[in-house]
């Protein structure tokens, strides 16, 4: 009996310890991993494999929430200094965190796939993935990992309501150190800005006197927006970071209270550049700037709120609708907004698999009149992450309902396919360059450009893409760095059927020929009017088993000529 006792005291340390770390960070995790332990420790038969699995459950659908305020004051323990494991861990979403944590628990990939894929749709690829990160991040071997997990004991600290002390005491300790922590950061800090003081904010009414309000027109909102101590100290936090410092005058976009916490957000104003974004929070034990972000255009979109699931939305942007990308149809949620600040979203929504992305639609209605627009975004739940705006180029008039098909396709193509890469991306620009069959009985197909707007990053890729957006081929090359127009474009990839390799290239109506040469000879296609279809398909090596890498097929240049003698290069590799 002394010995089932015991294995189940160490399977309930394991499962506090593993809840503690999958909570670990935001408004008290230890009492929040105690109660989930304790629900998942009902469990009455399978042992710790299936109070874990309990647990799981706990975790990815129904997390429990903080209590009030007092009781966090008087009972949460306060924070552990992290280790390169848990610092690692404090940058990956609870989904991640939990798909690692079973992995180093003994589980193999497929297993914690299996245990997983009830509440959330993953792979052993995706937990693969999720444990190279860790291993990346944190330099340490698999044993050294399990070593700092097992030898994190949360469970360990018990802390006792303080002794009463009378209330002229606690207010003169109260004074006495408020006034010692302003004089220290008054000596530490430095401002390398040369500014001092707090924010400046915006015109609450700038917004509405343009027709494409920005960055630099949204108005500071939020509940503490008007506390002059709070912003001041978040203004000269940010001015004290020597690593990401704000460049010009400060000015505060949102000042309010997130879960137990007091959030500032600010941008700076760099002039000619887009603005960086930091987010300062004030809690029981601690306070400073999380983070910093240089934003990949000023057009003032969506803004990911630390890891609270939230997100800053300006105010000419209403009817928040948020939806899964990896959906073969997309299923909008509406999003409730207070404030400026959004409610937060399922945490279950951000996968690997679509790069812990989630996609937004709002709608613009200008203040100085004209039709409403339809604004598209795609945000994870990383504050340092990208969070590109997503714009359609505007082709021939098409049947309404087929046109948004494409359109979902496509953000499952950019989002979920690997169409795009998203943590650094600018806004994106997206385009259909043709659709019709493909050759060897390959089915439907649609070619699929993209454009960002992000610094140094002129040149296009393209990619196959099914009509439910499933990516077809690897990415290939554009010439939109040097085309005068979208009716210039054109684009070239390899495709792989079940016998052979195929050059697929496609242009847009300017286009008048298509001609490609190297290792292959000499192939052209052209055409007038409406009847050419201005594609052009090689056949090139046949397929054997497993694809080749891309360095062995033919070395092959796509020519796209213009009505008017023009040409451009394109590159489809």
């Amino acid at each position: 009996m002394r010995t089932v006792d015991r294995e189940r005291h160490a399977g309930l340390a394991r499962l506090l310890r593993l809840a503690y770390l999958v909570l670990d960070d935001g408004d008290a995790p230890l009492m929040r991993a105690r109660r989930a332990a304790a629900g998942a420790a009902r469990a009455r038969r399978g042992g710790y494999p299936a109070m874990r699995a309990r647990l799981v459950a706990i975790l990815l659908t129904d997390p429990p929430a903080g209590r009030h305020r007092l009781h966090r004051l008087l009972f949460e323990a306060g924070p552990v200094p992290p280790g390169p494991v848990r610092e690692a861990l404090r940058e990956l979403s609870p989904y991640e965190r939990l798909a690692y944590l079973l992995r180093r628990d003994g589980l193999t990939a497929p297993e914690v796939a299996a245990e997983l894929r009830a509440h959330v749709d993953t792979g052993f690829g995706d937990v693969d993935r999720i444990t190279a990160a860790v291993d990346g991040r944190t330099g340490l071997d698999e044993a050294a990992q399990r070593a700092e997990i097992e030898a994190f004991e949360p469970g360990l600290v018990r802390l006792r309501p303080p002794p009463a002390v009378p209330t002229a005491w606690r207010a003169a300790v109260a004074g006495l150190l408020a006034a010692a922590l302003a004089a220290a950061a008054a000596f530490v800090l430095t401002r390398p800005d040369g500014r001092t003081g707090g924010p400046a904010a915006i015109d609450p009414r700038a917004w509405q006197v343009t027709g494409a309000p920005g960055i630099g027109q949204w108005p500071a909102q939020g509940g503490l927006r008007h506390d002059t101590g709070l912003l001041r100290r978040a203004a000269e936090a940010w001015r004290a970071d020597r690593r990401e410092p704000p460049l010009g005058r400060v000015f505060v976009l949102y000042a309010g209270t997130v879960d137990g916490a007091s959030l500032v957000v600010l941008r700076d104003s760099p002039g000619r550049d887009a603005p960086s974004v930091a987010q300062y929070f004030e809690r029981r034990l601690s306070r400073g700037v999380e983070s910093v972000r240089r934003l990949g255009t000023g057009s003032g979109q969506l803004i990911m709120v630390g890891m609270t699931w939230r997100y800053l939305v300006p105010p000419w942007l209403r009817d928040v609708r948020a939806a899964v990308p990896s959906g073969s149809a997309p299923d909008w949620r509406p999003l409730a907004v207070r404030d400026g600040l959004s409610d937060p979203l399922p945490w279950h929504w951000f996968t690997p698999r679509c790069q812990n992305h989630v996609a937004f639609q709002m709608t613009f209605r200008p203040a100085a009149g004209g039709p409403p627009r339809t604004v598209t975004q795609l945000a994870s739940h990383s504050p340092r992450s990208a969070a590109p705006r997503v714009l359609f180029r505007e082709g021939p008039k098409r049947d309404t309902e087929r046109e948004e098909r494409f359109r979902w396709a496509a953000l499952r193509a950019v989002a979920c396919e690997g169409a795009a890469t998203l943590g650094e991306a600018g806004d994106l620009l997206l385009g259909r360059l043709w659709s019709g069959e493909l050759p060897d009985g390959g089915g439907r197909a649609t070619l699929l450009t993209v454009d960002e707007s992000a610094p140094g990053r002129a040149a296009g890729t393209a990619v196959l893409i099914s009509d439910a957006g499933r990516a077809l081929s690897e990415r290939g090359g554009t010439n939109s760095a040097t085309a005068a127009s979208a009716g210039t474009m054109a684009a070239a990839l390899w495709w792989r059927s079940p016998r052979r390799w195929h050059l697929v290239a496609a242009a847009g109506p300017d286009i008048v020929k298509l001609k490609a040469a190297g290792e292959l000879g000499t192939h052209e296609a052209e055409g007038h009017g409406p009847d050419w279809t201005r594609l052009l398909v090689v056949p090139g090596p046949r397929a054997g088993g497993r694809p080749p890498e891309t360095a062995r097929l033919p070395v092959v240049q796509v020519v796209a000529y213009e009505r008017d003698g023009d040409r451009t290069v394109v590159d489809p590799a």
